[in-house]
């Protein structure tokens, strides 16, 4: 046997919250192996940034206003100015099944801000109520409808209208969207004395949100999504065959891997669907992967709003997953029953 050189590598055995707020927090994360301080910091910062969950306003209409380069009698800010403002505004939902319509009607204000607005959106809370939306004459009456969507990242108007097409009404104009609730991360690398060797590094990563997510939030949904990531990689998914190995028969029984991946609610999965298109599946009891992948091409296209490019939208998908259409799952059914 060969004479061992080398020792186990060392893990972090201490998380530290060194501050944290609603909107602010700095954590500490130590020992690390020389150089891995850059490889787990910039991959919590990369996921951070382009992958946490959050809800914007992507719509609005306000009777009387045909497009975005109009004014609204008694209001001071033309419709743009109203638009930028609004995409400011962070939203948290109260409730699991949150409307995606806000009907906001103003009266004998001033100064209309985002707390005003939360006031007429009883299922979501905003997180920066001090935000102005408008400046109006007393005497004004305005009425507007917000659209309220979920998503990732950034997405352009033009986006958002291919996506929202068979929802939307006459009138009624599209926002980009900044779906995001992380605003900032800053991984910071230092060195540190551990096991008398200057060479070790700690982790201090700070975080910044909208308020809507909490700094905290964010980090823990961060984690899971590269924690998910690496346990496909583990189990050995997506072989190049287009069937996930663990969804063949195996002494070992079901694999806890894809167990987690088929209880994935399809309002957590980029899957290209109209909003009458997901409302269809939700209607008719397909609420997970599980329930998706049991379905043909055939049997997808009899819910609204489905036809044959949405369903090639699906496979394509579900292939990137390792998944396709008309799968046994049976295994797993008698355990996510």
């Amino acid at each position: 046997m060969a004479t061992l050189l080398s020792s186990p590598l060392v893990l972090p055995d201490t998380f530290e919250v060194v501050e944290e707020t609603r909107y602010a927090g700095k954590y500490l994360f130590r020992p690390l192996e020389p150089g891995y301080g850059v490889t787990v910091g910039n991959a919590l910062r990369r996921v951070l940034l382009s992958s946490i969950e959050g809800y914007a306003i992507a719509t609005l209409k306000v009777p009387g206003i045909l497009h975005e380069f109009s004014a609204i009698p008694g209001v001071i800010e033309d419709v743009v100015d109203i638009i930028l403002n609004l995409k400011q505004v962070a939203l948290r939902p109260l409730v699991e099944e949150a409307p995606s319509r806000i009907f906001v009607d103003i009266r004998g204000q001033e100064v209309f801000t985002a707390k005003d607005l939360a006031a007429a959106a009883t299922a979501y809370e905003v997180a920066n109520p001090d935000l102005v939306l408008m400046h109006l004459d007393p005497s004004a009456v305005v009425q507007m409808e917000l659209g309220v969507a979920r998503g990732r990242g950034y997405r352009l108007a033009e986006e958002n209208k291919i996506l929202l097409k068979d929802t939307l009404s006459l009138h009624e104009i599209v926002l980009d969207t900044s779906f995001s609730p992380v605003v900032r991360v800053v991984p910071r690398v230092e060195t540190m004395l551990y096991r008398e060797k200057a060479d070790y590094e700690q982790l201090l990563l700070e975080i910044e949100t909208k308020g809507n997510v909490t700094p905290r939030e964010a980090l823990q949904s961060a984690t899971r999504i590269l924690l998910d990531h690496f346990s496909r990689l583990l189990s050995g998914e997506g072989n190049g065959s287009g069937v996930p190995t663990s969804f063949r028969a195996s002494p070992s029984g079901p694999d806890p891997a894809v167990l987690r991946l088929l209880q994935t609610p399809l309002a957590d999965m980029e899957l290209s669907l109209t909003a009458t298109a997901f409302n269809s599946l939700r209607n008719g009891g397909i609420l997970r992967l599980i329930d998706l992948v049991q379905l043909t091409p055939k049997d997808l296209e009899k819910y609204r709003g489905i036809g044959r490019e949405t369903v090639d939208k699906i496979e394509n998908a579900l292939k990137r997953l390792g998944l396709s259409l008309g799968m046994d799952v049976t295994p797993y059914k008698a355990l996510l029953s």
